[in-house]
């Protein structure tokens, strides 16, 4: 009768590693393959890059996303996210390339200065 009952403990062990294995394998390759391999869902033809993010606060930030050849200015926190700008070609190319690593470290320049010059330009020419 206990050979019986340790019989049955590892048959059940074996049932619950089983499905353990096939859940994995589902998440790993069928969900992705749904997707179009593409995270969330995105269709491979219109990729979203989070280009930089700047933490503001206590879960806030403010990220710069590019959907396609679109960039946008994001705020994201605990409640959601809110579209804060959206970005001439002219401005994201300066953002972009102001904060992306330059080949010597005195030329690098961080996402918030970045920001900060990009917001700067915009306002002397809204004054003009």
């Amino acid at each position: 009768m206990f050979d019986g009952e340790v019989l049955q403990l590892i048959w059940a062990l074996v049932v619950v590693a089983a499905v353990l294995v096939l859940a994995w394998l589902f998440t790993r390759f069928v969900a992705g393959r749904m997707s179009g391999g593409a995270p969330l869902g995105l269709s491979k033809d219109k990729p979203v890059k989070l280009l930089a993010q700047l933490p503001v606060g206590r879960e806030q930030r403010v990220l710069l996303v590019q959907v396609g050849e679109q960039c946008y200015l994001l705020g994201a926190a605990q409640g959601g996210v809110t579209l804060l700008d959206k970005l001439s070609a002219e401005e994201a190319e300066n953002l972009r390339r102001l904060a992306a690593p330059a080949a010597e470290p005195g030329e690098k320049m961080g996402f918030q200065e970045a920001l900060k010059k990009v917001l700067e330009q915009r306002n002397r020419q809204g004054r003009s």
